[in-house]
């Protein structure tokens, strides 16, 4: 896009401004003004016939000189511009970027309170921040942050490091930052720096001292692409100088690093062009000066190589001229019409809106929609590809809950193909004996990969028998559900379901060393009828407590004693735990006692014994997490091991009411006085997050799951403002920080703020900062330039 033009097109860009000229004067006459693009097409190309012939003959002799000196003016200006753009657009997005990152909270809460391993959730999430910002990025960098206060510094490329081990340590101690604005030290401003660098504090507006640093590293060959792609011709220099003269980029390396000086016109102008001698040679120049880091693009042409090609042009222009004028006369007499049939065709295909941004550009429009729609399918067919297991998963878990109607179960099924087939569906529940002690004993990713592997023994088993389809899902941690589907139900589905379930169990015992529960629903008829076979799976798990574990449980294995102890002992378990939220534990101390009374009459099963008891403790464990405890604070000495190494009900009773209890009731009483604070960050965290949606005390109160005068109560004392006030002035320094750094326009940043207009925003604006948006822009951009 930025290849010298050869001389042969100089010449035609030239009378293409005179061919210009003469459209303009047609244009008043009213000669081509509303006629379609055909006959535009075969007008242009009769002025190109006739027009090259008329002005070459007459000022080619004259013009030739000053036409090639202005055309390589004109495409070192068009190639400087270009340079000038693509730097400044590339510096213009690492600002964004680095501002971004240093507005980040999690940047800005690791950097205050350093990389520790007691703050190791911030600087993930710092970390996962990075990762982000430079995936989404169309440029590659680096990025290094410097923890100031900790003399610490994290790299994306070395990880964490001292700062004195920090390859740029004496740069940063020589560096000095202003308030809120960045700084880029182009490559080679310091010895062993092959890169450019882009700094900025973090955060952003400090009000005593910088807290940390923010560095962007771009690689060096990202710089040098930009001006290793221009091909400027034989006898031709193109360099970018800094403020100071000296040499940034070229593609002779051995002048990087050196300074050029122009005459002091150069320096005091936005663009320059004239002549300048450098080695007893003499150049035409060009140069032209960013506004936005006022370095200097310059590009040169010897001054011989213009005189010598002046000449020839005289001879080659009333070639080129007549060669033009018979092609142009024969493309506009025979193929007019058949050189818009192929547009027009294509045209005819594009929607409304596409029709009305053809006209003369219809070419560029069609190859615009054309590649947009294939760029746009070809992402549809790899996000669908990425996200179908996941959206599987999520159908089958809506089929067990019963989410989906009957119709939509049909249309989900014929979209995604369900394997099930059948009229009647059993629903085969395996659940992880003793989970808390799996979860304890097992990492989060092995976890995932026994459920895997439990969902694929009980697919082969299910496979390995005929007119008989199946699917898995986990609905819940630590259990897989198997759906079956049968086409008959009666005594042989039974039988056939009682082989599957135990075939289930035996393989699981063979691979893993844990145990299983497995729980067989009765059958029930359509798809719709799979939730309830899951509720009834669900149900019958519970019977566990009295049953024990590693066991096969079904509706026609169960006795009517078990059912209904079952069902008490559940009852009196949830009472515990009611009476102990509540503080009242000696009434929790009674139900314990009435539960160890009862039990062994139905229980001679030392094991099942300590399992009801066990679920207690998971029932405990529950409702201390819910409460925002953490349970091995509260048990610090691994309860289950304890209980199991108990030979009595006496002693896991007095264990109980003389342990575990008060320990419960002591926490819990500490935790009172943390809520409020608790509750006052959540909702500095939720508008934080959401300041952008409509939102009000009681949207909040709901998703927080709390009343709003708790929620007004609590802010109002931890923050000393109310809610209302908080996230108006948290919006407005949003308006402040998107007006100061980004081009925005007031009517997208009052839509996004949840204004219902513009004028509504500009006076509340007003009201905080005393002048409009645009004048604070406007103020914030000139202070920039000053400085």
């Amino acid at each position: 896009m930025m290849k010298a033009v050869g001389l042969d097109c100089r010449v035609k860009l030239d009378f293409s401004e005179y061919y210009g000229v003469i459209i303009r004067m047609l244009r008043k006459f009213n000669l081509l003004r509303n006629r379609s693009f055909k006959r535009k097409l075969f007008s242009y190309s009769i002025l190109i016939c006739i027009v090259p012939v008329l002005l070459l003959g007459t000022a080619s002799s004259i013009i030739a000189s000053r036409m090639v000196q202005e055309e390589v003016n004109h495409n070192q200006q068009i190639i400087l511009q270009q340079m000038q753009f693509q730097m400044d657009s590339l510096l213009q997005s690492l600002d964004r970027a680095s501002i971004i990152l240093a507005n980040h909270t999690a940047v800005e809460k690791s950097v205050e309170l350093g990389p520790t391993n007691k703050n190791i959730d911030y600087s993930l999430e710092m970390i996962d921040a990075i990762q982000k910002q430079r995936s989404f990025s169309n440029i590659e960098y680096d990025v290094s942050i410097v923890f100031t206060l900790y003399d610490k510094v994290y790299s994306s490329r070395d990880g964490f490091l001292n700062l004195t081990d920090y390859s740029y340590y004496g740069l940063i101690k020589n560096t000095q930052t202003n308030y809120s604005s960045a700084v880029a030290i182009p490559p080679h401003t310091y010895p062993g720096q092959d890169e450019l660098l882009f700094m900025r504090p973090v955060p952003i507006f400090y009000t005593e001292e910088k807290k940390g640093m923010l560095i962007l590293h771009v690689p060096n060959e990202k710089l040098t692409s930009f001006i290793q792609s221009v091909n400027l011709g034989e006898r031709r220099k193109l360099y970018i100088v800094n403020e100071e003269g000296m040499i940034v980029l070229s593609k002779e390396t051995d002048k990087i690093g050196t300074r050029l000086t122009l005459s002091e016109a150069s320096s005091s102008t936005d663009s320059y062009s004239g002549p300048f001698t450098m080695g007893g040679i003499e150049y035409n120049v060009s140069a032209i000066k960013s506004s936005f880091n006022n370095w200097s693009y310059i590009a040169m042409t010897e001054t011989g190589l213009l005189t010598d090609k002046a000449k020839r042009i005289q001879t080659m222009t009333w070639i080129v001229a007549a060669i033009l004028t018979v092609a142009a006369a024969m493309i506009s007499f025979v193929g007019a019409q058949r050189l818009y049939y192929p547009i027009q065709k294509l045209m005819n295909k594009l929607s409304g809106e596409s029709r009305r941004s053809g006209g003369a550009d219809d070419i560029e429009a069609l190859d615009t929609f054309i590649q947009h729609m294939v760029k746009t399918n070809d992402q549809l067919k790899t996000e669908i590809n990425e996200q179908l297991p996941y959206l599987k998963e999520t159908v089958f878990q809506q089929l067990l809950r019963g989410e989906m109607s009957a119709r939509e179960i049909i249309k989900t099924s014929e979209r995604y193909g369900f394997p099930l087939q059948g009229s009647w569906f059993h629903v085969c529940l395996v659940d992880v004996d003793e989970y808390v002690l799996f979860q304890q004993n097992y990492r989060e990713r092995d976890r995932s990969l026994m459920l895997y592997a439990i969902r694929k023994i009980a697919e082969e088993t299910c496979e390995e028998r005929e007119h008989l389809s199946c699917l898995t899902v986990t609905p819940l941690p630590g259990q897989v559900a198997v759906i079956l589907g049968m086409e008959e139900s009666d005594r042989h589905s039974i039988e056939a379901m009682d082989g599957i379930a135990s075939e289930l169990r035996t393989n699981l015992k063979r691979y893993f060393q844990f145990s299983v529960t497995v729980a067989v629903s009765r059958s029930y008829k359509g798809f719709a009828g799979i939730s309830s076979a899951y509720q009834e799976a669900l149900e019958l798990l519970s019977y566990r407590l009295l049953m024990g574990h590693d066991r096969i449980i079904s509706a026609w294995t169960i006795e009517p004693d078990i059912e209904q102890s079952r069902t008490t002992v559940v009852r009196w378990q949830k009472e515990i735990v009611a009476s102990i939220s509540q503080g009242n534990i000696e009434q929790a101390k009674a139900k314990l006692v009435e539960i160890a009374e009862v039990v062994p009459r139905y229980v001679q099963n030392s094991e099942t014994v300590l399992g009801l008891f066990a679920y207690l403790i998971g029932e405990l464990e529950f409702f201390i997490q819910e409460a925002g405890l953490s349970s091995e604070k509260v048990f610090p000495n691994e309860p289950y091991k304890q209980l199991y190494s108990m030979t009595s009900l006496s002693e896991v009773t007095e264990w109980f009411t003389e342990t575990i209890f008060p320990a419960i009731t002591a926490h819990l009483s500490g935790l009172q006085a943390s809520k409020q604070k608790k509750t006052a960050r959540r909702v500095v965290d939720y508008i934080h997050e959401h300041y952008d949606q409509n939102i009000s005390l009681q949207h909040v109160a709901d998703e927080l799951g709390l009343s709003p005068y708790h929620i007004s109560r609590a802010f109002k004392e931890e923050t000393d403002t109310n809610f209302g006030e908080y996230l108006l002035h948290y919006r407005m320094d949003k308006a402040k920080e998107w007006l100061a750094y980004t081009d925005m326009p007031i009517k997208e940043i009052s839509d996004r703020l949840c204004y219902t207009s513009v004028q509504n925003f500009t006076r509340i604006f007003k009201q905080i900062t005393d002048m409009p948006p645009g004048k604070f822009r406007k103020q914030f951009r000139d202070l920039t330039q000053r400085e």
